[in-house]
């Protein structure tokens, strides 16, 4: 097992399955603008790259409605979060497994619903550190957030992995300089995954535990 100071998690599709609700607020939002309802594939296929980019691949070639749809979603999406959202298996319990590390997320949702959804589900305490898509940083797969991660909390790239479902995911860790995993039981086929490249693939959460163990951040904290 290698020793790890950081992990670094996506979060839809890595920590929560918020694929129904995404596809609930996406569709409302082509409703309201008199657009036919498309498929939760499709809207697996179309996330990933933040809202703006799932809008524009869900409206197709009428994106002059972008900007209302923005709006629509952004409304529907924060009175909505967790109505069938939940949690993977074994995250809250993995989680608290490596609780003694700086733990971190960096999605390319909005923190305005990525902390009431994490606050909701429970595991909000777990994390040192949250950053989304409305905290001035470029979104995945650009490294930025990742290496500002590291630099705040003084850990080496040697020692600190990414765990997500997407491509977008891998290719930022590899940016970073640091270990990218990903997990399959996400929005992204395996296959997809493994074209990436990543140092890692599990298909539970928990695998994280077969994998790595607490590295010297656990070890200084509590010294």
């Amino acid at each position: 097992m290698k020793p790890i100071s950081l992990f670094i998690f996506d979060l839809d599709g890595t920590l929560v399955n918020t694929l129904e609700d995404i596809t609930a607020s996406v569709n409302f939002a082509l409703s309201r603008l008199g657009r036919r309802p498309i498929p939760l594939d499709d809207v697996r296929r179309f996330v990933g790259d933040g809202i703006e980019m799932l809008l524009i691949r869900a409206l197709g070639e009428r994106t002059e409605f972008l900007e209302e749809a923005l709006g629509i979603y952004s409304v529907h999406q924060s009175r909505n979060l967790v109505v069938r959202s939940r949690l993977y298996p074994s995250v809250k319990e993995t989680l608290d497994h490596f609780s003694a590390l700086p733990l971190a997320v960096v999605t390319n949702k909005p923190r305005e619903f990525s902390e009431p959804l994490l606050e909701t589900l429970g595991i909000m305490r777990y994390f040192r550190m949250i950053i989304g898509a409305d905290d001035g940083l470029p979104l995945k797969p650009a490294p930025d957030a990742l290496l500002h991660i590291m630099h705040t909390l003084q850990v080496p790239k040697a020692q600190a992995v990414i765990v997500g479902d997407g491509t977008t995911d891998m290719r930022a860790g590899r940016a970073a300089g640091i270990l990218t995993c990903a997990v399959t039981y996400g929005f992204r086929p395996e296959e997809m995954l493994r074209a990436a490249g990543p140092d890692h693939v599990i298909h539970q959460f928990s695998e994280l535990k077969d994998l790595f163990i607490a590295g010297v951040a656990a070890a200084a904290e509590k010294a």
